[in-house]
């Protein structure tokens, strides 16, 4: 099977590459392990896309705002602004809580409007460089497959397909490794007393209590209402483990599942709104913090964000602070970051010559500034960027790494992919 371009990876990062570049007309495919796309966005439990506006203005554009738009439409969705976070009510982000069983539709829905080919359930094995392109391996219950393509994008968020073809990535030592979650769903839940208990202020003394008691793990307990629902997520459980590793993974999906019952218990007592509550579905995948990431031909700095440094090759933005969950002191530190930053497009390019790039959580930053770049929105946004760019290059017959950063910024004017704001709070 021969393709112009094919993404290894359908989390978000990768459905939006698909679809912008198979919109200009070229054949594009996804290889995807699980049977559906978003990743985290659907299958992680989590409700809400962190730092989709910047103040209440839109800071996205092109098939990212099409899908917060269709989620609003469809009373799927609902914005919330300058919303404090859980674990740190100093620092405030604009969000979209949104149904993850509606996103699972509308990302299919934009998947076969612009004739994009998934293959569902398929495990990617290696990816050889040939003379025209590259050939990749991949698995599907057992059986192998090979494909051809010309263009390659690595969505898998811990660099699979650049380290198969020899690229240089960033170690990730397992000590390092942020803790991560396994989301549940309560459902009957009196939301607007729920809301009113949180916006009271005195969530933090709850968590305080629940840490102190060993109910809970970490000094976090965020809810997030899923809008056209009377259901909430719940973001709490912890574990520290190597999701590298399958014997630890098992181990830590064990260890979240055996907290969900003491949590959901304690918090039918101890939160307003809560005590009619039921659960009703736990997440099927970790939420993991961690990812291999590219060492690319640039890499984002915390500095280049604090300053909201300005890149001419600028292929994403982002308001999303620093967001470190600390493995040791189970506390989450933060840093604000006060307006709009940059990504440039040497992040997601390997050093080697490739016409490869790589996407999501895993493109080239140091460890700081990864703990901001890898919400969402932003690799929603940098996904569509590089599709539009990949889209570029195989229609001109182009090396993507050869591309000009006045190429790169027509690109972005064209298609409209890049907010160049960059206010001050």
């Amino acid at each position: 099977m021969n393709f112009d371009l094919m993404i290894i990876g359908g989390g978000t990062a990768g459905v939006l590459a698909a679809i912008k570049a198979a919109s200009k007309g070229i054949r594009v495919a996804i290889i995807e392990q699980q049977n559906v796309c978003g990743g985290n966005a659907t299958l992680s439990g989590l409700a809400e896309f962190n730092a989709a506006t910047f103040l209440k203005q839109p800071l996205y554009h092109g098939f990212e705002q099409m899908i917060f738009d269709r989620l609003i439409e469809r009373q799927a969705g609902q914005y919330y602004y300058q919303l404090p976070m859980s674990s740190d009510k100093d620092i405030k982000v604009d969000r979209l809580r949104y149904n993850p069983e509606v996103l699972k539709l509308i990302l299919e829905e934009l998947l076969a409007e612009n004739h994009v080919r998934v293959f569902y359930n398929t495990d990617f094995q290696a990816a050889k460089k040939e003379a025209a392109g590259f050939t990749v391996q991949a698995t599907n219950f057992g059986t192998s497959y090979q494909f051809s393509t010309k263009y390659l994008i690595d969505g898998t968020s811990n660099c699979l397909v650049a380290t198969s073809l020899g690229c240089q990535t960033q170690p990730l030592a397992a000590k390092n490794i942020a803790v991560s979650t396994q989301l549940f769903r309560l459902s009957n839940v009196d939301l607007p007393t729920l809301q009113a208990f949180i916006a009271s202020g005195k969530l933090s003394d709850v968590i305080s209590e629940a840490f102190e008691k060993n109910i809970i793990q970490g000094r976090i307990l965020a809810f997030a209402p899923i809008p056209g629902t009377n259901d909430t997520s719940v973001n709490v459980t912890r574990t520290n483990v190597d999701y590298r590793d399958p014997a630890q993974l098992s181990q830590g999906l064990h260890e979240t599942r055996s907290q969900i019952n003491r949590i959901v218990g304690f918090i039918k007592k101890n939160i307003p709104g809560c005590r009619e509550a039921y659960l009703s579905n736990i997440a099927p995948i970790l939420g993991v913090r961690a990812s291999v990431k590219l060492d690319g031909r640039e890499m984002l700095h915390l500095d280049d964000i604090k300053n909201m440094c300005q890149f001419e090759d600028c292929i994403g933005v982002g308001c999303y602070p620093v967001d470190i969950h600390d493995p040791v002191t189970k506390k989450v530190h933060f840093l604000k970051i006060d307006g709009v930053y940059q990504i440039p497009l040497g992040v997601c390019l390997p050093r080697e010559n490739l016409n490869l790039a790589v996407i999501g959580k895993a493109i080239s930053t140091d460890m700081e500034t990864f703990a901001a770049t890898r919400v969402m929105p932003i690799v929603m946004n940098v996904g569509e960027s590089i599709g539009a760019i990949f889209a570029y290059a195989v229609k001109n017959s182009k090396d993507v790494y050869t591309l000009t950063p006045t190429e790169v910024k027509k690109i972005m004017v064209q298609e409209d992919l890049v907010n160049q704001t960059s206010e001050v709070n």
